[in-house]
């Protein structure tokens, strides 16, 4: 699935090596580089990113079962304040990091259902966009929402387990090093808190369903969005997480029929899927 890239770090994987088979290895040159194409690639997109019919029109439509999948794993962990259950306002006092955001197509949909959310991209002209579409169509939602443009290393250093919530919705498969955000990611959680991921697995039928038919045959997503060595298994993920004491509580496999254009959940995580790990409460804090 096509997303942004909003976070990439300029630094190797060399620190956890017991995924070094599925996550490859690069130099900080080629990283750099790499992040750097990424984001272009990304910001060449921005002037469409709000056209349901456009290239993100599948981004669009994820919205409908990836927010209901937020907001019901915060109201299942018990995060979410009693009264406002089954309310507009479901994930009132909510504090919510979305890495990745591109031009807020999620960012602002989580926002309107009363949380704060702050989201995070490295392309200048992805928050330009999400700025002004903020701005000229959502301007309820201004005291909810902010943009940054910076990396998750960056935002967690001034915002250390300062989130209820992290998202990071189709951003994995773009990712070289994928420790290092989720590290991050998880750093900037509190504890208690979630982290909620949505990705593609590296199978042969996401490759030559999502990959090779979706972006070479029917043109669903611009030639060259999404690589082979970037993609990760769902086992992969928790193994990754569970070195960082989150354990995984929800896994959800999704699949996106694009002739009607809406996505649904199936039971197989073969093609993408739908994560929620919980990041541990020390015992001194029980």
């Amino acid at each position: 699935m096509l997303r942004s890239l909003s976070f990439l770090k300029e630094r190797s994987i060399t620190s956890c090596r017991p995924f070094a088979g599925t996550i490859a290895r690069k130099s900080s040159e080629q990283q750099t580089a790499e992040t750097a194409r990424e984001v272009k690639h990304h910001e060449n997109l921005a002037g469409n990113w709000w056209d349901k019919k456009g290239p993100m029109g599948a981004l669009h439509a994820l919205n409908e079962i990836r927010v209901p999948f937020i907001r019901d794993g915060l109201v299942t962990r018990g995060n979410v304040e009693s009264r406002y259950i089954n309310t507009t306002k479901v994930l009132h006092g909510q504090r919510i990091l979305e890495v990745g955001c591109g031009a807020g197509l999620l960012t602002e949909q989580l926002a309107r259902l009363d949380a704060h959310v702050t989201g995070i991209d490295l392309g200048e002209e992805l928050v330009k966009t999400a700025r002004a579409h903020l701005t000229d169509c959502s301007a309820e939602l201004s005291s909810k929402v902010q943009y940054k443009m910076e990396s998750i290393e960056q935002h967690t250093k001034s915002h250390g387990e300062h989130y209820d919530a992290v998202v990071v919705s189709e951003v994995l498969e773009h990712v070289e090093d994928k420790v290092a955000l989720l590290q991050d990611c998880v750093r900037s959680l509190k504890p208690g808190g979630s982290i909620f991921i949505t990705t593609m697995n590296q199978t042969l039928p996401m490759w030559l369903g999502g990959v090779v038919l979706g972006e070479y045959c029917l043109n669903l997503a611009p030639k060259g969005t999404h690589h082979w060595d970037k993609m990760i298994s769902p086992l992969d993920v928790q193994r990754i997480l569970d070195t960082m004491n989150c354990q995984t509580v929800l896994l959800n496999g999704s699949t996106y029929d694009f002739w009607r254009n809406t996505w649904r959940w199936i039971n197989s995580t073969q093609m993408c899927y739908a994560l929620q790990a919980v990041k541990e409460v020390p015992a001194d804090c029980n």
